[in-house]
């Protein structure tokens, strides 16, 4: 019964030592890399209820009077997208041609029920 009992202690004083060494050290980084980056990838994929705007870009965004300049946007993650200024509700991602007869300021707003991402941008009209 003793020899029993010294070898059940000697056993767990091995696995004791095994997480000291470099090995054990490295096993435990990795474990807990792996719980926390699948948590963090989980909560990001199935809990973000934020918004996220990819890109929103015009093209040229220097323009004369009467020119036509592109908007192109991107977003993700949202229930509605706003252009102000005169666009209006548009898709998640999409282009539309604008004809600014001053210079411009376009806001881009991606809403997610009560949480909402917005960024802006600036056409130029150049006046002869």
């Amino acid at each position: 019964m003793v020899d029993q009992m010294a070898e059940k202690k000697n056993y767990w004083e091995m696995q004791k030592s095994f997480w000291k060494t470099p090995t054990g050290i490295a096993t435990w980084i990795l474990l807990l890399a792996a719980i926390l980056g699948g948590g963090l990838l989980a909560l990001n994929i199935l809990g973000s209820p934020y918004p996220v705007i990819e890109s929103f870009r015009a093209d040229p965004v220097v323009v004369s009077p009467g020119g036509v300049s592109n908007l192109s946007w991107s977003v993700i993650g949202a229930s509605q997208v706003e252009i102000e200024r005169g666009v209006g509700k548009v898709e998640l991602k999409g282009s539309m041609q604008v004809k600014p007869t001053e210079t411009t300021t376009y806001r881009l707003t991606a809403i997610n029920g009560s949480i909402n991402r917005s960024t802006t941008l600036r056409i130029l009209v150049q006046q002869p």
